[in-house]
Protein backbone atom coordinates (compact mmCIF):
# COMPACT_ATOMS: atom_id res chain seq x y z
CA UNK A 1 0.00 0.00 0.00
CA UNK A 2 2.86 2.38 0.76
CA UNK A 3 4.26 2.02 -2.75
CA UNK A 4 0.85 2.50 -4.38
CA UNK A 5 0.27 5.58 -2.24
CA UNK A 6 3.70 6.90 -3.23
CA UNK A 7 2.87 6.44 -6.94
CA UNK A 8 -0.47 8.18 -6.52
CA UNK A 9 0.97 11.13 -4.60
CA UNK A 10 3.93 11.40 -6.99
CA UNK A 11 1.54 11.59 -9.95
CA UNK A 12 -0.58 14.20 -8.20
CA UNK A 13 2.53 16.15 -7.28
CA UNK A 14 3.60 16.23 -10.91
CA UNK A 15 0.30 17.83 -11.91
CA UNK A 16 0.48 20.26 -9.00
CA UNK A 17 3.86 21.57 -10.09
CA UNK A 18 2.60 22.28 -13.61
CA UNK A 19 5.18 24.14 -15.67
CA UNK A 20 7.96 23.43 -13.15
CA UNK A 21 7.45 19.71 -13.69
CA UNK A 22 7.52 20.08 -17.47
CA UNK A 23 10.69 22.17 -17.31
CA UNK A 24 12.25 19.55 -15.04
CA UNK A 25 11.50 16.75 -17.48
CA UNK A 26 12.76 18.85 -20.38
CA UNK A 27 15.99 19.59 -18.49
CA UNK A 28 16.56 15.91 -17.75
CA UNK A 29 15.76 15.02 -21.36
CA UNK A 30 18.18 17.61 -22.75
CA UNK A 31 20.97 16.43 -20.45
CA UNK A 32 20.42 12.79 -21.38
CA UNK A 33 20.15 13.69 -25.07
CA UNK A 34 23.64 15.22 -25.04
CA UNK A 35 24.94 12.15 -23.21
CA UNK A 36 23.13 9.82 -25.61
CA UNK A 37 24.45 11.54 -28.74
CA UNK A 38 27.95 11.37 -27.32
CA UNK A 39 27.43 7.68 -26.51
CA UNK A 40 26.25 7.02 -30.06
CA UNK A 41 29.29 8.82 -31.49
CA UNK A 42 31.60 6.69 -29.32
CA UNK A 43 29.73 3.49 -30.20
CA UNK A 44 29.87 4.47 -33.88
CA UNK A 45 33.60 5.10 -33.49
CA UNK A 46 34.13 1.58 -32.22
CA UNK A 47 31.98 0.23 -35.06
CA UNK A 48 34.24 2.11 -37.49
CA UNK A 49 37.29 0.60 -35.80
CA UNK A 50 35.82 -2.88 -36.31
CA UNK A 51 35.30 -2.12 -40.00
CA UNK A 52 38.87 -0.94 -40.35
CA UNK A 53 40.22 -3.98 -38.52
CA UNK A 54 38.31 -6.25 -40.89
CA UNK A 55 40.39 -4.77 -43.71
CA UNK A 56 43.72 -5.51 -42.05
CA UNK A 57 45.65 -8.06 -44.11
CA UNK A 58 49.01 -9.80 -43.83
CA UNK A 59 50.82 -10.62 -47.09
CA UNK A 60 53.20 -13.56 -46.87
CA UNK A 61 55.49 -13.68 -49.93
CA UNK A 62 56.84 -17.11 -50.84
CA UNK A 63 60.20 -18.01 -52.33
CA UNK A 64 60.52 -18.92 -55.99
CA UNK A 65 59.47 -22.40 -57.11
CA UNK A 66 57.59 -23.25 -53.91
CA UNK A 67 55.13 -26.04 -54.65
CA UNK A 68 51.47 -25.14 -54.23
CA UNK A 69 50.92 -28.04 -51.83
CA UNK A 70 53.58 -26.74 -49.44
CA UNK A 71 52.06 -23.28 -49.59
CA UNK A 72 48.63 -24.70 -48.69
CA UNK A 73 50.15 -26.56 -45.73
CA UNK A 74 51.47 -23.23 -44.42
CA UNK A 75 48.04 -21.69 -45.04
CA UNK A 76 46.38 -24.37 -42.89
CA UNK A 77 48.89 -23.78 -40.09
CA UNK A 78 48.08 -20.07 -40.11
CA UNK A 79 44.32 -20.71 -40.27
CA UNK A 80 44.66 -22.73 -37.06
CA UNK A 81 45.79 -19.59 -35.20
CA UNK A 82 43.11 -17.70 -33.19
CA UNK A 83 41.48 -14.66 -34.77
CA UNK A 84 42.06 -15.60 -38.43
CA UNK A 85 39.17 -14.84 -40.79
CA UNK A 86 40.60 -16.51 -43.89
CA UNK A 87 43.83 -17.30 -45.73
CA UNK A 88 43.94 -17.08 -49.54
CA UNK A 89 46.61 -18.45 -51.82
CA UNK A 90 47.63 -15.96 -54.55
CA UNK A 91 49.54 -17.52 -57.45
CA UNK A 92 51.67 -15.55 -59.93
CA UNK A 93 48.85 -15.23 -62.45
CA UNK A 94 46.43 -13.81 -59.87
CA UNK A 95 49.17 -11.49 -58.52
CA UNK A 96 49.79 -10.19 -62.04
CA UNK A 97 46.09 -9.55 -62.57
CA UNK A 98 45.90 -7.58 -59.29
CA UNK A 99 48.95 -5.56 -60.33
CA UNK A 100 47.38 -4.75 -63.71
CA UNK A 101 44.12 -3.71 -62.08
CA UNK A 102 45.99 -1.28 -59.81
CA UNK A 103 48.74 0.08 -62.08
CA UNK A 104 47.87 -0.96 -65.63
CA UNK A 105 49.38 -3.63 -67.85
CA UNK A 106 52.16 -1.51 -69.37
CA UNK A 107 54.88 -2.31 -66.83
CA UNK A 108 54.38 -6.07 -66.94
CA UNK A 109 54.27 -6.19 -70.76
CA UNK A 110 57.73 -4.68 -70.88
CA UNK A 111 59.13 -7.68 -68.96
CA UNK A 112 59.97 -11.06 -70.45
CA UNK A 113 58.49 -12.96 -67.48
CA UNK A 114 56.23 -12.38 -64.51
CA UNK A 115 58.41 -11.23 -61.58
CA UNK A 116 55.65 -11.22 -58.98
CA UNK A 117 55.94 -13.92 -56.29
CA UNK A 118 53.30 -16.28 -55.07
CA UNK A 119 51.86 -15.29 -51.71
CA UNK A 120 49.40 -15.98 -48.94
CA UNK A 121 46.96 -13.23 -47.95
CA UNK A 122 45.72 -13.44 -44.38
CA UNK A 123 42.60 -11.56 -43.24
CA UNK A 124 42.08 -10.96 -39.53
CA UNK A 125 38.96 -10.74 -37.40
CA UNK A 126 38.38 -7.53 -35.37
CA UNK A 127 39.49 -7.46 -31.76
CA UNK A 128 41.46 -5.55 -29.17
CA UNK A 129 44.31 -8.08 -29.38
CA UNK A 130 44.87 -7.51 -33.10
CA UNK A 131 48.58 -6.49 -32.78
CA UNK A 132 49.35 -9.66 -30.80
CA UNK A 133 47.58 -11.85 -33.38
CA UNK A 134 49.43 -10.14 -36.22
CA UNK A 135 52.71 -10.83 -34.45
CA UNK A 136 51.75 -14.50 -34.06
CA UNK A 137 51.06 -14.76 -37.80
CA UNK A 138 54.38 -13.09 -38.56
CA UNK A 139 56.26 -15.48 -36.24
CA UNK A 140 54.72 -18.58 -37.82
CA UNK A 141 55.41 -17.30 -41.34
CA UNK A 142 59.00 -16.24 -40.67
CA UNK A 143 59.80 -19.62 -39.14
CA UNK A 144 58.90 -21.35 -42.41
CA UNK A 145 61.77 -21.85 -44.87
CA UNK A 146 59.48 -21.31 -47.87
CA UNK A 147 58.71 -17.70 -46.87
CA UNK A 148 60.71 -14.89 -48.44
CA UNK A 149 59.19 -11.96 -46.50
CA UNK A 150 56.13 -10.92 -44.50
CA UNK A 151 54.29 -7.61 -44.84
CA UNK A 152 52.27 -6.99 -41.67
CA UNK A 153 51.67 -3.30 -42.37
CA UNK A 154 53.23 -2.05 -39.14
CA UNK A 155 52.59 1.61 -39.95
CA UNK A 156 48.91 1.04 -40.70
CA UNK A 157 48.37 -1.20 -37.67
CA UNK A 158 50.24 1.19 -35.37
CA UNK A 159 48.12 4.13 -36.53
CA UNK A 160 44.96 2.09 -36.00
CA UNK A 161 46.04 1.10 -32.49
CA UNK A 162 46.74 4.73 -31.59
CA UNK A 163 43.32 5.67 -32.95
CA UNK A 164 41.72 3.06 -30.68
CA UNK A 165 43.59 4.47 -27.67
CA UNK A 166 42.52 8.04 -28.52
CA UNK A 167 38.85 7.02 -28.94
CA UNK A 168 38.94 5.12 -25.64
CA UNK A 169 40.60 7.98 -23.74
CA UNK A 170 38.25 10.62 -25.11
CA UNK A 171 35.24 8.42 -24.46
CA UNK A 172 36.17 7.80 -20.83
CA UNK A 173 37.05 11.45 -20.12
CA UNK A 174 34.12 13.17 -21.80
CA UNK A 175 31.71 10.40 -20.81
CA UNK A 176 32.62 10.87 -17.14
CA UNK A 177 32.24 14.65 -17.40
CA UNK A 178 28.87 14.36 -19.13
CA UNK A 179 27.62 11.82 -16.59
CA UNK A 180 28.57 14.14 -13.72
CA UNK A 181 26.94 17.11 -15.46
CA UNK A 182 23.81 15.09 -16.15
CA UNK A 183 23.65 13.93 -12.52
CA UNK A 184 24.14 17.51 -11.30
CA UNK A 185 21.32 18.75 -13.54
CA UNK A 186 18.98 16.01 -12.35
CA UNK A 187 19.86 16.69 -8.70
CA UNK A 188 19.10 20.41 -9.04
CA UNK A 189 15.91 19.60 -10.91
CA UNK A 190 14.81 17.30 -8.10
CA UNK A 191 15.59 20.02 -5.57
CA UNK A 192 13.33 22.45 -7.44
CA UNK A 193 10.56 19.88 -7.49
CA UNK A 194 10.80 19.35 -3.73
CA UNK A 195 10.79 23.08 -3.06
CA UNK A 196 7.82 23.57 -5.38
CA UNK A 197 5.82 21.09 -3.28
CA UNK A 198 6.73 22.45 0.16
CA UNK A 199 3.07 23.08 0.99
CA UNK A 200 2.07 19.63 -0.22
CA UNK A 201 4.69 18.12 2.08
CA UNK A 202 3.27 19.99 5.06
CA UNK A 203 -0.24 18.78 4.19
CA UNK A 204 0.97 15.19 3.92
CA UNK A 205 2.55 15.53 7.37
CA UNK A 206 -0.67 16.97 8.83
CA UNK A 207 -2.75 14.04 7.56
CA UNK A 208 -0.37 11.56 9.20
CA UNK A 209 2.13 10.64 6.48
CA UNK A 210 5.43 9.47 7.90
CA UNK A 211 8.79 10.82 6.82
CA UNK A 212 9.53 7.53 5.02
CA UNK A 213 6.30 7.82 3.03
CA UNK A 214 7.10 11.38 1.99
CA UNK A 215 10.62 10.39 0.94
CA UNK A 216 9.34 7.38 -0.99
CA UNK A 217 6.85 9.63 -2.76
CA UNK A 218 9.58 11.94 -3.99
CA UNK A 219 11.87 9.06 -4.95
CA UNK A 220 9.06 7.60 -7.05
CA UNK A 221 8.39 11.05 -8.49
CA UNK A 222 12.08 11.40 -9.38
CA UNK A 223 12.00 8.00 -11.08
CA UNK A 224 8.92 8.99 -13.08
CA UNK A 225 10.46 12.29 -14.18
CA UNK A 226 13.77 10.64 -15.03
CA UNK A 227 12.01 7.96 -17.05
CA UNK A 228 10.01 10.62 -18.94
CA UNK A 229 13.18 12.62 -19.56
CA UNK A 230 14.97 9.50 -20.80
CA UNK A 231 12.08 8.75 -23.14
CA UNK A 232 12.26 12.27 -24.58
CA UNK A 233 16.03 11.92 -24.97
CA UNK A 234 15.64 8.58 -26.78
CA UNK A 235 13.12 10.12 -29.18
CA UNK A 236 15.46 13.06 -29.84
CA UNK A 237 18.39 10.75 -30.43
CA UNK A 238 16.41 8.58 -32.85
CA UNK A 239 15.44 11.68 -34.81
CA UNK A 240 19.04 12.97 -34.82
CA UNK A 241 20.31 9.56 -35.97
CA UNK A 242 17.76 9.36 -38.80
CA UNK A 243 18.55 12.96 -39.82
CA UNK A 244 22.28 12.22 -39.98
CA UNK A 245 21.80 8.93 -41.87
CA UNK A 246 19.57 10.55 -44.50
CA UNK A 247 22.08 13.35 -45.18
CA UNK A 248 25.41 11.56 -44.73
CA UNK A 249 24.68 7.89 -45.59
CA UNK A 250 28.34 7.06 -46.20
CA UNK A 251 29.19 7.91 -42.59
CA UNK A 252 26.15 6.30 -41.01
CA UNK A 253 27.44 4.27 -38.07
CA UNK A 254 25.16 1.88 -36.20
CA UNK A 255 26.03 1.50 -32.52
CA UNK A 256 26.44 -2.00 -31.14
CA UNK A 257 24.11 -1.40 -28.16
CA UNK A 258 20.54 -0.17 -27.80
CA UNK A 259 21.30 3.32 -26.52
CA UNK A 260 17.64 4.37 -26.50
CA UNK A 261 16.76 1.68 -23.95
CA UNK A 262 19.70 2.57 -21.75
CA UNK A 263 18.83 6.27 -21.87
CA UNK A 264 15.46 5.49 -20.30
CA UNK A 265 17.11 3.26 -17.70
CA UNK A 266 19.79 5.86 -16.94
CA UNK A 267 17.18 8.61 -16.70
CA UNK A 268 15.18 6.58 -14.20
CA UNK A 269 18.26 5.80 -12.09
CA UNK A 270 19.46 9.40 -12.15
CA UNK A 271 15.98 10.60 -11.21
CA UNK A 272 16.03 8.40 -8.10
CA UNK A 273 19.64 9.27 -7.22
CA UNK A 274 19.06 12.99 -7.78
CA UNK A 275 15.96 12.98 -5.65
CA UNK A 276 17.75 11.10 -2.88
CA UNK A 277 20.65 13.56 -2.94
CA UNK A 278 18.25 16.49 -2.62
CA UNK A 279 15.89 15.01 -0.04
CA UNK A 280 18.20 15.07 2.96
CA UNK A 281 19.04 18.74 2.39
CA UNK A 282 15.66 20.11 1.35
CA UNK A 283 13.24 18.05 3.39
CA UNK A 284 15.03 18.92 6.61
CA UNK A 285 13.92 22.52 5.99
CA UNK A 286 10.30 21.41 6.34
CA UNK A 287 10.90 19.20 9.39
CA UNK A 288 10.83 15.84 7.65
CA UNK A 289 13.16 13.55 9.60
Amino acid sequence: MGLLLAFREAFRGFWRTGMVGLISIATIGASLLVLGIFGQVVAGGYALIDRLQERVEVDIYLRDNVHRRRALVLARDIEALPGIAEVNYIDQKAAAQEFQDMFGAGMLRALSQNPLPESLRVRMTPGSDLPQRLQAVSDVANSNKDVESVDVGETWVGALERFVQVITGIGLLLGSVLCLACGFAVSNTAKLMVLAQREAIEIMRLVGATGSTVKLTFLVGGAMQGCAGGFLASMGQSYASDWWTSRVPDLALDPTIDLNFWLVVLGTVLGVVGSWASLNRVLSAVSIK
